[in-house]
């Protein structure tokens, strides 16, 4: 552990034995990736990154998209849906509908 003196407040820097370096404040090393991030959230098996200060925006855009695709597909499912229950409710004689 190492001391540094920031803005006269003494902050302890922590050292990471696998990448040989003092590991800047609310750092943390990543399993998967072998490496340090800053302010790291978790480790995205669908991005394949560790989510953290730099990309976190980006993660985002990619949840927000992701959410909206989906809500797309679940909507035009349902429209295709009773379309398709339409037609065969036609097909089998029913009341127009």
């Amino acid at each position: 552990i190492r001391e540094v003196l920031v803005r006269g407040h003494t902050l302890e820097l922590k050292f990471c034995v696998t990448c040989n370096l003092y590991r800047p404040l609310r750092a943390s090393h990543c399993r998967e990736c072998n490496r340090c991030v800053l302010k790291w959230d978790h480790h995205c098996p669908w991005v394949g990154n560790c989510i953290g200060l730099r990309n976190y925006p980006l993660f985002l855009g990619f949840i927000a998209a992701a959410s909206l695709f989906t809500a797309y597909v679940c909507a035009f499912s349902v429209v295709e849906l009773a379309l398709l229950a339409r037609m065969a409710q036609r097909a089998a004689g029913g009341a127009p509908g």
